[in-house]
């Protein structure tokens, strides 16, 4: 793991797979489009995310890894103006887009592609929380650990 700087918040969170089956429940529910550039060969994520109301942000962000017994991943966010984000977005990566739908406490995020990823997560204010959580009947695999369902390399695999 890099140091973590000063500035750093830890990002407490788990993460479930969602069946195709159950998206239907997501039908005429408002959404946010996300577009997420993974750095190649860094930590470092660009992301714009559109909301219904027309509004985009822009934020530049690293993560600095967890520790291996932990469920927190410091984290650093910049918030961008859209010419800035335009700046970043010429950096080598690879994208990844997702449709994020707010519910039951946290978000199910619906990775554009076939076949269809969708993954469930919530956050928390520290791990003794995110270790009693019990989670929606809807979800099924947990993959917090699994770096195979990482936003980074759902983006790897085109998504």
């Amino acid at each position: 793991m890099d140091s973590e700087p000063k500035y750093s918040l830890p990002e407490v969170e788990r993460r479930w797979l969602v069946a195709p089956s159950h998206l239907s429940m997501l039908e005429g529910q408002s959404y946010r489009e996300v577009e997420d550039l993974y750095v190649a060969q860094t930590r470092l994520r660009l992301r714009s995310v559109s909301g219904t109301n027309g509004e985009v942000v822009y934020k530049f962000c690293k993560k600095y890894g967890k520790a291996s017994s932990s469920l927190a991943n410091s984290i650093t966010n910049l918030y961008l103006s859209e010419s800035e984000y335009q700046v970043l977005a010429a950096l080598k990566g690879n994208v990844v887009r997702k449709r994020r739908y707010s519910l039951a406490g946290g978000a199910i995020d619906v990775y554009a592609g076939e076949p269809v990823v969708a993954v469930f997560e919530v956050e928390f204010g520290s791990e003794q929380e995110a270790e009693q959580y019990v989670p929606p009947s809807f979800v099924g695999e947990e993959v917090t650990s699994n770096e195979l369902y990482s936003g980074a390399a759902l983006a790897a695999k085109g998504a």
